[in-house]
């Protein structure tokens, strides 16, 4: 337990006038007060045997710290909390995640830790539905190495290479030669972009293997897509907004002219959402 601070602290339950931390004084207390404190096994051999009450100092006996170390957290004074106390604290008041994600907002002004990611097997149900709702327009998700994750049956019309098995925007773009047919222009509207985006996700995922090997295989495979690498630096995000050229077999080969739209889901932040709208400009 560490070692009890001085903290000149209100009694238990008072707001500290002089702090800067009153909304999260008020809301600690309020997450304190819904807590039996009964019904915490770490407590049920505790002397004397606690009440209803969660109190301070049974918080602070929660999280390994003294009493005034809490009390000060509770009273909003600025002091060097660490990520650990503030997460044992959130353990102790049985905290959500928007609950913990307000205490280290309000604390110290960052977000928790983000916790080692689990693979993701299946799509959210709601986003599975959204993608299967939209009958008016092409859409799919991709991941961030743009494998084609899933997509509606509409894209699938438009682009059949989309249901192919290992399906990987990029490489299609980039390597196969329906591509350069079907994206008109494909050298400036697609291929620099395109490019230009892989700089920027190879960079900001050095560790994404899948990504850095797609990279090295683009580049091997075709010279047209080393030469714009070796001779360009241009870095794009993302392709939201942008307007394509495209001649498709789904539309007779007539020239159309649409915009992407590119969306996060929040269940599923490390996927993309796209879908393709008619260009009207």
């Amino acid at each position: 337990m560490r070692r009890a601070d001085r903290v000149n602290a209100p009694p238990d339950g008072v707001p500290d006038g002089t702090s800067h931390g009153e909304s999260i004084s008020r809301l600690l207390r309020a997450w304190r007060a819904r807590v039996d404190a009964r019904t915490v096994p770490e407590l049920r051999w505790a002397q004397p045997r606690p009440g209803p009450r969660l109190s301070q100092a049974h918080v602070a006996r929660l999280t390994g710290v003294s009493e005034g170390w809490y009390r000060a957290l509770e009273a909003g004074r600025r002091q060097d909390f660490s990520e650990s106390f503030l997460l044992r604290v959130a353990e102790a008041l049985r905290l959500s995640e928007a609950e913990t994600l307000t205490l280290f907002l309000a604390v110290c002004g960052r977000r928790p830790p983000a916790e080692p990611a689990a693979p993701r097997e299946e799509l959210p149900a709601g986003v599975r539905a959204l993608l299967a709702q939209q009958v008016s327009y092409p859409a799919y998700l991709s991941d961030g190495a743009w494998n084609i994750v899933a997509a509606n049956t509409l894209m699938g019309e438009w682009f059949p290479w989309v249901l192919r098995p290992g399906a990987n925007l990029m490489r299609w773009t980039l390597l196969h030669p329906e591509a350069r047919e079907q994206m008109l222009d494909w050298e400036d509207s697609s291929a620099r972009v395109y490019l230009a985006m892989l700089r920027v996700a190879s960079n900001s995922d050095p560790a994404n293997t899948e990504l850095r090997s797609l990279v090295r295989e683009i580049l091997a495979a075709d010279a047209d897509c080393r030469r714009i690498w070796e001779r360009e630096s241009d870095v794009v995000e993302h392709r939201d907004g942008d307007v394509f050229r495209l001649r498709l077999p789904y539309h007779g080969n007539e020239e159309v002219r649409v915009t992407s739209h590119v969306l996060l889901p929040i269940q599923r932040p490390d996927l993309r959402f796209v879908f393709i709208t008619p260009y009207d400009g």
